[in-house]
C-alpha cells in the first residue's frame, strides 16, 4: 500500500512535470496551468487573461503598447507601495499615468488626466504582456500610448488625446480646496480634499498634526488624484489639517492650513435631501432649493442667508429645535443673490453648532460646446461636450439624438425625455452625413437651447502616382529647382511637404505646392530649391481626404541636393608617370574615364551612341575631344571620330576610329567641361585631360620567304645558287598564300586574305577601287568618289585621296591633309555601317604587318608587294602606324619601291593600305647559356656577338667587319654551339630590330645582343634590280637599305635553325 501511494504521487508529479515543460498547450487557454498554479499568477476566463496579483512592480519598465511595443515609462509610486501606484512616461519619478485598480487591488484602467475616472482600460494576455483598450474586458479600440504626445485610438499613428504633450508643457501649480468648511462640530465629519488643477490634478498629501506635508521626503498620508476623504474628531479638541496638491506635470502647490474645532458638547446638525445645489427663477427651471436637517440636541435654531457664522447673515428661519426631529426647509430662487450664497444652519443649547450649505443662483443658459466641432473629417472622430455655466460644480445633464429628432431634458428633475444620456464620447457613423443634436440642464435647472453639429467622416484616401520628375535623376544643385508631374485618384485638398510625416511635415515653397487638385487631372508642382539642405530630402505629396483632423493619400520619394562638382577618379589609358612608367597597349583606340559620381548621360551631345566627327583644319570651335600625337617638338593634330558611350552613369567610354591608338606614340586629349555635367547640373571645375604613351602591340610574325630564288656575285653575275650559301638558295621563312575574295553581299569590295598571317587587307590601296573582269581583279584609280565608301574632306564632301601624312596638316595653299593614323577609318562606315566587305575593324597596319607584304624577288623596278594579292603594283612609300620612339619625328613605314622597312618624317604624303584583323603570337627569346639566343617564336637560333666578339657581354675581341662574300663564308663554317650556322636573310634579320627602343644609337635588344654596332648588318640577301648590292639591316634606326655594295664591308650575326 505504501508503495502504491507513493507511485501514484510520482505519476501525479509527473503529469505536473508533462504538462509544464513538454505539453505545452498551443492556445492561449492556460485554464489548467492555472489550476495547478503554475502559469501566470492568474487565470483564464474566456479568452481574457485575470492576474491575481499586482503585475506592475514598482521601478519596473511598463509595456502599454503590449511586450513588443517598447517601454513606455517606469512604475512609480508615491508612496513606494501600491495604493499610489503610476507610470512616469517621462521616467523622471513623478507619474503622468494614474493606475485604478479593482476591489482585488488589480490595476484594471488608467486614468490619464486625475479626474480619478477610467479614460483606458488594461486588457491582459499574461502577467508580462498587456495593452490598452476603449472599452472594458478588453473591447473597442486598442489605444496606442505615443511617449511625450498622448494617446492613439484609432491607429492612425498620431495622438488623438494629446494629454501627455499638454502635461508636459504645464508649468502652473495646482490648487486644491476642503469641505466642509474649517470650524467646530460636535461630532466626528467627513472631510474632502479635492485637487483641481487646468490640465491634470495629481497626488494628495496631508497631515493632521501640524507637521508639513511634503512628497519628498514623505511627510504625511498620500492618495491618488482627485479627492482624498477621511474622517476627523473622533475626540474632542482642535484638528489642524494642512494639505496640499501635485499636479501630474510635477508642479507643487503651497501648503494649506486649516484648523478644525470638535467637541461632543455642541449640537451637530445634519443636512440631508438637498433636491439641488442650483437654483433659477427662470420658467420651468428649480425654482426652490430645499432641505432636510435635524440636530442632535434640543434647542432654539435660526437658518440664516449668506452669513459668515451664527450671529451674521439674513435670518430666514428661527425657533425651537427637538433633537433627532428631521425638519422641512425651502427656499424660492428669489430669495438668492445671484452667485453664489451660503446657508447656514444653526443649533444651540449649551453650545452652538452649525452645517452649512452653498447654494447657486443661476439665471444663465448653460452653454455646451462639442468637441470637435462639426465638418468634414478624415479619420473616425468621438466626440465629447464641455460644459460652461455660472455654477462651478458644472452642469447637470446633456441628451443628444443621432437621429435627426430634438433631444429634450425635464430640466426640474433632470429627466431624459427624448435621447441618451451623455456619459462617454460619442463614435460618430463614418462615410456618411451625420447631424449630432444635443440640450444640456444645467444644476439650476436651466435648459440650453437645442444645438446642432453637422459630421461627415469619409476614412477613404486618395492614391497619388508620380508620372515623371525633371530632373529626372532627382538631383538637384546649389541653384536648380525640382518639378514633378503627379495624378491623385480623388479630388482634396494636398500639400508637398519635406519630411516623413503629413501631419507634422513642413509645407514647402514653390509653384503649385498647394492647392486643390481634381481626380485624373495631372499636376505640375516645382519645389523651389531653397527648400532643400544639402544630402538627401524626404519629400511628401500629401492629398487630405478632408478639411479636419484629415487623412493623407501621400507618396514619397527623395531629393538629393548636392552642391559638389564631378571630378575623375580615374582614366584608361593611365596617366604617364615618369617616376613610374606604364606604356600603354594601342589596342584597343579607346579612352575611358570614370567620375566621382553619377553624371547627366543625356548632356552635351555626347549620349551613348553618339558618334562626333573631329577634324583639325579649320580649327573647330569649341569641340567636345581633341587629341593630338608628340612630335619631339610640338603637338600634332590628328582627326578622328569619337564614339560615346555612357557604360554606366560614373563611366565614359570613347571609341576612336582609329581602331588602336599609334605604336610608340605620347598622346594627349582633352575632354571639354563643357560638355559634362552630374545629374545634379554641376560641372566641372577644369576640362579633362590625360596623357599617356604607347607601346608596341604584342604581335609578332615569323619571318616570311623573301621570295628571292635567283643568286648572284658580287660583280652582280648570275650564279648558280647551289653551294653559294645565299638567300636564293638557302629559302628559308614562310610561305606567302594570298586569295582575294568578294564576301556575300559586298560584291565590290575586293579582299585580300592572307592565309599565312591572317590579316586581311584592302585589296586595292587608297585611291584606287577594284575591278571585276572574267573573274580577275585589278585595281583602278577613283574617278567619282562614292557618297557611300569614301573618305569626306573638311567640308564632309567625298574626296578621292591617294597620299597622306602621317598626322593632320594644312598647307600654305590650304590644302587639308587628313591623317593617315584615321585615314582606314572611313571604311568601317561604309554599306550604311555595315563596313567595306562587311568589316568594321579597318586601320592603319602596325610596321610589323606592313612588313609581312615586302618581297625581294623582283629584278625590276616593280613594286615589291606580292603579286599573287594585290594587283595594284604602286611603287611608293606607305605609312604604319609606328612611330619611331628615340625620336617621334619619324614613323615607320615601307619603301614599296623596293620593299625597304624604315623611318620617314611624319610630314610627308605617302599612300596607305588598310588591314583588319591581328597577329596572334608575341615575340620572346631565351639566352641558352652558349654566347647564343633563341627566339622562341620564330624557331631562329642566333649569335649573341656580332662575329668576332665573345663572352657574356660580348666585350672580348673585335668585332669583325668583312666583305659580303666573306660574311657568307664566315657563318658558313662557324660551329659555334654545334650548330649549322648561316649568314641570315633580310627578312630574318629585320625580325630583330626593336621598335620599341627608345635608344638612338641601336635599335635591338641590348641585353639579349650586347654590344651591337650602330652600323650594317649583312644579310644573305642581294638587291635583286642590281645584284651587286646586298641587303642591310642599319641598327642606329632600324631600317634595312640595299644600296651597300657587296664589295664594301659590314658587321656579321649568324643565325641557325632552332632549337
Amino acid at each position: 500500500m505504501i508503495l502504491k501511494r507513493y507511485f501514484v504521487l510520482f505519476q501525479f508529479l509527473l503529469l505536473i512535470f508533462c504538462f509544464s515543460f513538454f505539453c505545452k498547450p498551443q492556445s492561449t487557454d492556460y485554464s489548467f496551468l492555472s489550476y495547478l498554479g503554475l502559469a501566470n499568477q492568474g487565470s483564464y476566463i474566456n479568452g481574457i487573461f485575470y492576474p491575481s496579483t499586482n503585475p506592475f512592480v514598482i521601478g519596473d519598465m511598463s509595456h502599454l503598447n503590449g511586450l513588443s511595443g517598447g517601454d513606455t515609462g517606469t512604475v512609480v509610486s508615491a508612496t513606494g507601495d501600491d495604493s499610489t501606484l503610476g507610470i512616469s512616461t517621462r521616467n523622471n519619478g513623478v507619474a503622468d499615468i494614474i493606475f485604478l485598480f479593482d476591489e482585488k487591488g488589480i490595476p484594471f484602467a488608467i486614468d490619464t488626466d486625475g479626474n480619478g475616472v477610467a479614460d483606458y482600460y488594461i486588457c491582459y494576455k499574461s502577467t508580462k504582456d498587456y495593452y490598452l483598450t476603449t472599452g472594458s474586458r478588453c473591447t473597442g479600440n486598442a489605444v496606442t500610448v505615443i511617449v511625450g504626445q498622448g494617446y492613439d485610438t484609432n491607429g492612425d499613428g498620431v495622438a488623438d488625446n494629446p494629454i501627455l504633450s499638454q502635461i508636459a508643457s504645464d508649468s502652473n501649480p495646482p490648487n486644491s480646496v476642503i469641505s466642509p468648511s474649517p470650524g467646530i462640530y460636535g461630532s466626528s465629519t467627513e472631510l474632502t480634499i479635492a485637487c483641481n488643477d487646468s490640465v491634470a490634478p495629481g497626488n494628495i498629501v496631508y497631515t493632521i498634526d501640524s507637521s508639513t506635508p511634503s512628497f519628498e521626503p514623505i511627510q504625511g498620508s498620500i492618495s491618488n488624484p482627485k479627492l482624498k476623504k477621511f474622517t476627523l474628531g473622533s475626540s474632542d479638541g482642535i484638528y489642524t489639517v494642512k494639505y496640499r496638491c501635485r499636479d501630474l506635470a510635477g508642479n507643487v502647490e503651497n501648503v494649506h492650513t486649516d484648523p478644525y474645532e470638535f467637541n461632543h458638547n455642541v449640537p451637530t446638525v445634519t443636512i440631508s435631501n438637498l433636491n439641488s445645489s442650483g437654483v433659477s427663477s427662470l420658467t420651468g427651471a428649480i425654482g426652490t432649493a430645499s432641505f432636510n436637517w435635524s440636530s442632535n440636541y434640543s434647542g432654539t435654531y435660526s437658518i440664516r442667508l449668506n452669513a459668515s457664522n451664527c450671529q451674521s447673515g439674513t435670518i430666514l428661519q428661527s425657533g425651537n429645535v427637538i433633537a433627532n426631529i428631521i425638519n422641512s426647509f425651502s427656499i424660492s430662487a428669489t430669495s438668492f443673490n445671484i452667485g453664489p450664497n451660503t446657508i447656514f444652519v444653526c443649533a444651540r443649547a449649551a453650545l452652538t453648532g452649525y452645517q452649512t450649505l452653498a447654494i447657486v443662483r443661476d439665471e444663465s443658459q448653460p452653454s455646451i460646446i462639442p468637441n470637435p466641432g462639426g465638418g468634414n473629417y478624415g479619420k473616425a472622430q468621438s466626440v465629447n461636450f464641455s460644459c460652461l455655466d455660472n455654477n462651478p460644480l458644472g452642469c447637470g445633464k446633456i441628451a443628444y439624438t443621432l437621429d435627426g429628432s430634438d433631444p429634450n431634458i425635464n430640466a426640474s428633475n433632470g429627466a431624459i425625455l427624448n435621447g441618451i444620456e451623455f456619459q462617454n464620447p460619442i463614435s460618430i457613423p463614418v462615410n456618411s452625413a451625420v447631424t449630432l443634436k444635443f440640450i444640456g440642464a444645467d444644476l439650476a435647472g436651466n435648459l440650453s437651447p437645442v444645438q446642432s453639429a453637422a459630421y461627415f467622416i469619409t476614412t477613404q484616401v486618395a492614391t497619388v502616382t508620380t508620372n515623371s520628375f525633371t530632373p529626372v535623376s532627382r538631383v538637384v544643385n546649389a541653384t536648380s529647382d525640382q518639378s514633378i508631374t503627379w495624378v491623385s485618384d480623388r479630388n482634396g485638398v494636398f500639400t508637398i511637404r519635406s519630411g516623413a510625416n503629413c501631419d507634422f511635415g513642413t509645407i514647402l515653397s514653390g509653384t503649385n505646392v498647394a492647392g486643390s487638385v481634381t481626380a485624373g487631372v495631372p499636376v505640375t508642382s516645382t519645389i523651389l530649391n531653397s527648400n532643400f539642405v544639402s544630402g538627401a530630402n524626404s519629400i511628401l505629396i500629401c492629398v487630405a481626404n478632408a478639411a479636419l483632423d484629415p487623412l493623407y493619400g501621400n507618396t514619397s520619394f527623395t531629393i538629393t541636393k548636392d552642391n559638389t562638382r564631378p571630378t575623375v577618379s580615374s582614366t584608361n589609358p593611365v596617366d604617364f608617370n615618369i617616376a613610374t612608367p606604364v606604356f600603354v597597349t594601342p589596342s584597343p583606340g579607346r579612352i575611358q574615364i570614370v567620375f566621382s559620381k553619377n553624371m547627366d548621360t543625356s548632356f552635351g551631345g555626347i549620349s551613348s551612341g553618339s558618334k562626333i566627327k573631329n577634324v583639325c583644319y579649320p580649327i573647330p570651335t569649341n569641340p567636345p575631344l581633341t587629341i593630338s600625337v608628340f612630335d619631339g617638338v610640338s603637338w600634332d593634330c590628328i582627326d578622328f571620330t569619337a564614339t560615346y558611350t555612357w557604360v554606366s552613369a560614373t563611366t565614359l567610354q570613347i571609341d576612336l576610329s582609329w581602331i588602336r591608338f599609334p605604336e610608340n606614340a605620347k598622346v594627349t586629349w582633352t575632354l571639354s567641361k563643357d560638355v559634362l555635367r552630374d545629374v545634379a547640373g554641376n560641372t566641372p571645375l577644369n576640362d579633362v585631360q590625360g596623357t599617356f604613351f604607347t607601346a608596341q602591340r604584342q604581335e609578332f610574325f615569323k619571318p616570311f620567304k623573301t621570295d628571292q630564288t635567283s643568286c648572284w656575285d658580287t660583280s652582280g653575275n648570275l650564279v648558280p645558287c647551289a653551294g653559294s650559301n645565299q638567300d636564293g638558295q638557302n629559302q628559308y621563312g614562310m610561305v606567302r598564300s594570298y586569295t582575294v575574295r568578294y564576301y556575300s553581299g559586298f560584291a565590290n569590295d575586293a579582299v585580300t586574305e592572307d592565309n599565312t598571317s591572317g590579316l586581311k587587307w584592302k585589296t586595292c590601296s587608297e585611291g584606287k577601287i577594284s575591278a571585276l573582269n572574267s573573274g580577275v581583279t585589278s585595281c583602278v584609280d577613283i574617278v567619282t568618289p562614292s557618297a557611300n565608301c569614301s573618305p569626306k574632306d573638311s567640308s564632309n564632301q567625298p574626296v578621292r585621296l591617294e597620299y597622306w601624312p602621317f598626322y593632320s596638316f594644312q598647307d600654305n595653299s590650304n590644302q587639308v591633309y587628313p591623317s593617315s593614323v584615321n585615314g582606314c577609318s572611313y571604311l568601317n562606315e561604309c554599306n550604311a555601317g555595315a563596313g567595306f566587305a562587311g568589316i568594321t575593324n579597318w586601320r592603319l597596319p602596325t610596321q610589323r604587318e606592313l612588313d609581312t607584304l615586302s618581297v625581294f624577288g623582283y629584278s625590276s623596278g616593280n613594286a615589291a608587294f606580292p603579286s599573287q594579292g594585290f594587283p595594284d603594283p604602286i611603287a611608293n612609300y606607305f605609312w604604319s602606324s609606328t612611330l619611331r620612339k628615340s625620336n617621334p619625328f619619324y614613323a615607320w613605314g615601307v619603301n614599296f619601291n623596293y620593299g625597304a622597312s624604315d623611318v620617314y618624317v611624319r610630314s610627308n604624303t605617302n599612300n596607305i593600305r588598310c588591314v583588319s584583323g591581328a597577329g596572334t603570337q608575341s615575340q620572346t627569346f631565351t639566352d641558352l647559356g652558349n654566347e647564343t639566343i633563341l627566339d622562341n617564336t620564330s624557331n631562329l637560333v642566333w649569335q649573341k656577338c656580332s662575329a668576332g666578339l665573345s663572352g657574356n657581354t660580348c666585350n672580348t675581341g673585335t668585332a669583325t667587319k668583312p666583305t659580303w662574300s666573306v660574311a657568307i663564308s664566315y657563318c658558313s663554317s662557324l660551329s659555334l654551339a654545334g650548330r649549322s650556322w648561316r649568314l641570315p636573310n633580310i627578312k630574318e634579320l629585320n625580325s630583330i630590330v626593336d621598335m620599341s627602343s627608345a635608344s638612338s644609337i641601336v635599335t635591338i635588344d641590348p641585353v639579349l645582343f650586347p654590344n651591337t654596332k650602330n652600323a650594317g648588318y649583312w644579310s644573305s640577301s642581294s638587291y635583286a634590280p642590281s645584284p651587286s648590292n646586298a641587303w642591310i639591316a642599319y641598327f642606329p634606326t632600324g631600317g634595312m637599305s640595299p644600296f651597300t655594295g657587296k664589295s664594301n664591308t659590314a658587321y656579321i650575326r649568324c643565325v641557325a635553325n632552332g632549337p
